[in-house]
């Protein structure tokens, strides 16, 4: 190279040669920092920015799957709604882990090591589709309600951002109406669905959740008859929020992003739905 920069003086060749160098470097390491953080599930699990979980991270309980056989539990919820919280709370405070009908890399290779499997060797199995024949899969229900505001809000946010991330603005002017109207409708859709499920059921509300997680879990845990120790309770709620659940964001807030109609329909649903729960827990709590 220097031979063709005759002008340089030799201490000049070197440091211009450094510096090429040095550039070349930087620029490879900000493009593999950003593909790492990339919501693509492969990239975020296997960059080389990708920071695995140590054993110290997960410090309650080793998570494994059960080596006898646990009821078919179906973890149901609306995808945005907080599926993946509750199941790393579970997995903290029983070291049985949980299990799902999808194949999530990106948090299989984090502290989920049973996603993908949905059999008698995990406590919850997440699944977000209903009908008859995925009802009749299960022994019991476990269905997380979210706010659909909220969860059509978080869910828009990991399809564009990754589990922790959150959309760009552009990404609302192009995709964000589109995604409301195809996924509003089946928020309630989902949740009547399951509100025909003829085995036990257990109803988490995600903001009584949030509000007190500690009772919320507890109750859980004596619906899934999984013990767990005082201790056990303990290290949970100290690791309680885990590596998935999405800070809040400082760009517009929640109803600046609703037009007028999206509100008026999706109140709708939620009223529905909001009704049809209090028959449900009328007749829970009867029988």
């Amino acid at each position: 190279m220097c031979r063709h920069l005759l002008y340089l003086s030799r201490p000049r060749c070197f440091s211009f040669v450094c510096c090429v160098i040095i550039l070349g470097v930087l620029f490879n390491l900000i493009c593999l920092y950003y593909l790492s953080s990339s919501p693509s599930p492969w990239m975020s699990g296997h960059g080389p920015f990708y920071v695995g979980y140590s054993n110290d991270v997960w410090s309650c309980k080793n998570i494994e799957r059960s080596s006898t056989p646990l009821p078919l539990t179906a973890l149901v919820s609306f995808p945005g709604s907080g599926n993946t919280w509750v199941r790393h709370m579970v997995q903290q405070a029983t070291g049985i882990a949980t299990g799902s009908l999808y194949n999530d890399s990106a948090i299989k290779y984090r502290g989920f090591p049973a996603e993908g499997i949905h059999d008698n060797t995990v406590s919850l199995i997440k699944t977000h589709e209903w009908g008859d024949k995925e009802r009749s899969k299960y022994q019991k229900a476990v269905i997380l309600i979210r706010d659909p505001f909220d969860t059509l809000l978080a869910e828009f946010n990991r399809q564009r951002a990754g589990h922790l991330g959150h959309a760009k603005e552009v990404d609302y002017s192009k995709y964000w109406h589109h995604f409301v109207y195809d996924n509003a409708a089946l928020w309630p859709r989902l949740y009547t669905d399951w509100f025909q499920f003829k085995g036990p059921v257990h109803i988490i509300n995600f903001e009584s959740l949030e509000t007190n997680p500690l009772f919320e879990i507890q109750q859980l845990l004596k619906f899934l008859n999984l013990p767990v120790t005082d201790s056990d309770v303990k290290c949970m709620m100290r690791n309680r929020n885990g590596r998935f659940k999405r800070r809040t964001s400082k760009v517009l807030k929640r109803p600046q992003r609703f037009t007028f109609h999206m509100k008026n329909s999706i109140k709708t649903y939620k009223d529905m739905i909001t009704k049809e729960l209090e028959t449900v827990l009328h007749k829970s709590r009867s029988s």
